[in-house]
Formats: C-alpha cells, sequence, structure tokens
C-alpha cells in the first residue's frame, strides 16, 4: 500500500451508527508543572458532536455571536438584564484588545476564562440547550441574544466599563486571586460581580 493510500485509509475511516471519524492528529498539552508537550493523537470513532452550529441555524444567528451569547446566558442567565449587559460588555471589551483572540468563539472558551464553559461548571449543560428547561429559562435566553446584538452594535460611548475586561462573582478573595484584591468595584443593579480593571 503506497503512503498516500495509507495516508487516506487513516484519514477517512467509517463508523457505525451516528459516531464520526476524527482523524489523526496533534495536540499540545501541559503537564502539572505547567511545560507543554506535543501528544500525537490516533484516528478514533467519537459520538459526542457539538450542537452549535445547529443551534446557530435555528436561532438564525452567526455562530461567533452564538458563543457570545452562549457566555452571556451560561454566567449571568438568572441574573436581570443589568447584569447580562455588563458581561457583554466585558466579553466585547475583550474583542477590542485582541489580547484573548480575535472572534467571540475563542476569546469566550478559552481556557480558565468564563466558568459556563468548563464542563465541570453546573451551567455548562445549559449551553447545549439553551432556553429549553422552562418558560423561565426560554425568556432568559432570548434576552441573552438580544443583549449581545445590542452590545455588539452600540457605540463605544455607551460604554459603562470602557477597558474593563475581568470580573468575579462573590466577595473579593485575593488569596485565592490575587487581581481580585486590586480596586474591585460593583455597577448600579449588579450586586452579584465585582469588576477588576487590570490594565
Amino acid at each position: 500500500m503506497s503512503n498516500s493510500q495509507l495516508n487516506k485509509t487513516s484519514n477517512t475511516q467509517s463508523c457505525s451508527g451516528d459516531k464520526y471519524w476524527v482523524r489523526p492528529h496533534q495536540r499540545i498539552i501541559k503537564d502539572k508543572n505547567g511545560k507543554t508537550r506535543i501528544e500525537q493523537v490516533k484516528g478514533y470513532c467519537s459520538s459526542y458532536r457539538a450542537p452549535y452550529p445547529k443551534i446557530a441555524l435555528e436561532e438564525k444567528i452567526p455562530l461567533d455571536h452564538l458563543y457570545y451569547a452562549l457566555t452571556v446566558y451560561g454566567e449571568a442567565g438568572f441574573d436581570h438584564a443589568a447584569s447580562k449587559r455588563a458581561i457583554a460588555w466585558i466579553i466585547r471589551n475583550r474583542m477590542a484588545k485582541k489580547r484573548w483572540g480575535d472572534s467571540y468563539q475563542k476569546i469566550v472558551v478559552r481556557p480558565s476564562q468564563f466558568n459556563c464553559w468548563s464542563r465541570k461548571d453546573v451551567n455548562f449543560a445549559k449551553l447545549q440547550r439553551p432556553g429549553q428547561e422552562n418558560p423561565a429559562d426560554k425568556t432568559s435566553w432570548e434576552e441573552s441574544i438580544k443583549i449581545i446584538k445590542e452590545v455588539h452594535d452600540a457605540p463605544e460611548t455607551n460604554n459603562p466599563i470602557p477597558g474593563v475586561c475581568n470580573y468575579f462573582s462573590g466577595k473579593p478573595d485575593p488569596k485565592h486571586n490575587k487581581w481580585e484584591g486590586k480596586n474591585p468595584f460593583v455597577l448600579p443593579d449588579v450586586p452579584k460581580f465585582h469588576f477588576v480593571k487590570l490594565d
């Protein structure tokens, strides 16, 4: 068998049922000491398909904006509009700085940034089926979509927290995160979150 035939076979396997083939690839992983290494991943059949492209089609919004809305929904889903709007501005501020990525998707799924994207977070499951738990959940999801559209299109003069890219919930805990002690402040009608301008 030639190399081209071998590559074709390894890259296009058939999988049973509703599973699909993930081709062999490399990924960068970190060990406990923070050192990175390249790991060779063999091809495998997977049953998990991210639902987000389908949700974006159903909601009739760009996929990148879906990640924006899902993050607002996951981080402040059951809070009122002011909280959702504040999180939306945090994400927009990060987009402006380009430090966390050049798309909403890259910004929000970046590890250790927005808790709702961690599989261990209680809100992660909600991101798979937004707005489908009950009528209040549906209202919260629809409001999240509306708010990200407003914030995305708003002039910078409407920004209530210009340049602010960090926030946390609960009381400041500098022992846990040093930056939480760097002059945190709150916004009117947003008591759950504290905001910090680090640079």
